[in-house]
């Protein structure tokens, strides 16, 4: 069933991920611990949000197209000209981003794997990439004379492999070479696919 592992995704996120972030920021970046909090922004919506991140990383306007992965030209054309649908456009929200001032201004996708084989993890891994291709892909928006939203220069896909036979690990690295390498050369995607 689609979407099943998006509470446990989000869990294992907000626990393991998003609260170790403005630590990462000032040991790896050299951030104050509030230039670490400019800096990090996150859908989470944890009590201690608002003490660890400046914000959310949504983008200001809203995109002509969703970010999911096959979608047809015909739910396109119904979005766009149907008036009984009530969201022809979508917002973007990351799992979280670094802005300045962090060096980098990069957008975060994470995915959660928990069970399925090899062909699962295959299409999970270019779902995920994917999402990532999709948040580089946004124009910049001019916020200010002086700051741009959603100029992010890096996209990065955080992936935990927890299933029993390791397939999300294992696609990752049956992956073609010149496809591995594009991902960084040709998109700034990089990928980390973690085994459990």
């Amino acid at each position: 069933m689609p979407g099943k592992d998006v509470g446990y995704e989000n869990l294992f996120v907000d626990k393991y991920i998003l609260r170790a972030v403005p630590e990462y920021l000032q040991e790896e970046a050299g951030l104050t611990p509030e230039e670490a909090r400019t800096a990090y922004l996150t859908e989470a919506n944890g009590p201690k949000k608002e003490q660890i991140a400046s914000g959310s990383p949504a983008s200001k306007n809203k995109n002509l197209f969703k970010k999911l992965f096959g979608i047809t030209p015909r739910s396109v054309v119904n979005l766009w000209w149907d008036e009984k649908q009530k969201f022809p456009m979508a917002q973007s929200c990351p799992d979280w981003a670094f802005r300045k001032p962090c060096p980098y201004k990069v957008v975060f996708e994470a995915k959660l794997f928990r069970s399925g084989g090899i062909d699962a993890a295959k299409t999970e891994l270019v779902k995920a990439v994917y999402q990532c291709m999709f948040y580089r892909g946004q124009p910049p928006v001019p916020r200010t004379k002086t700051h741009t939203e959603w100029d992010y220069e890096f996209a990065c896909l955080v992936a935990y492999d927890a299933s029993k036979e390791q397939s999300l690990v294992k696609a990752w690295e049956a992956v073609r070479p010149e496809v591995r390498a594009g991902c960084w050369d040709s998109a700034n995607i990089f990928v980390m696919v973690l085994p459990s």
